[in-house]
């Protein structure tokens, strides 16, 4: 009987984190960015499920921000280290 409980707490215990991805939070309409924000800084790992009514468009342009944002600062960090000024 002591083994049947081991194992079943063991089980659940390997599959809570799993269950636990899978779960998404929903966000209320209409949006309220800063408090999305916050809420996302506090619960790292946190994933947003989709909302009723997707942007690609919105969503490739802010991928599209972010990776020239990106490519932007590794060149200045490259400019900084060889003592120049991008």
């Amino acid at each position: 009987m002591k083994r049947l409980a081991f194992l079943s707490f063991t089980i659940a215990t390997l599959i809570a984190p799993i269950q636990a991805q899978a779960e998404c939070v929903r966000f209320p309409q209409p949006p309220n960015p800063n408090a999305e924000l916050r809420y996302l800084l506090s619960h790292p790992g946190a994933v947003v499920c989709p909302g009723p009514r997707p942007n690609p468009g919105g969503q490739r342009a802010v991928l599209d921000q972010i990776s020239r944002d990106r490519v932007n600062n590794t060149a200045t960090q490259i400019c900084a280290m060889r003592g120049q000024r991008c």
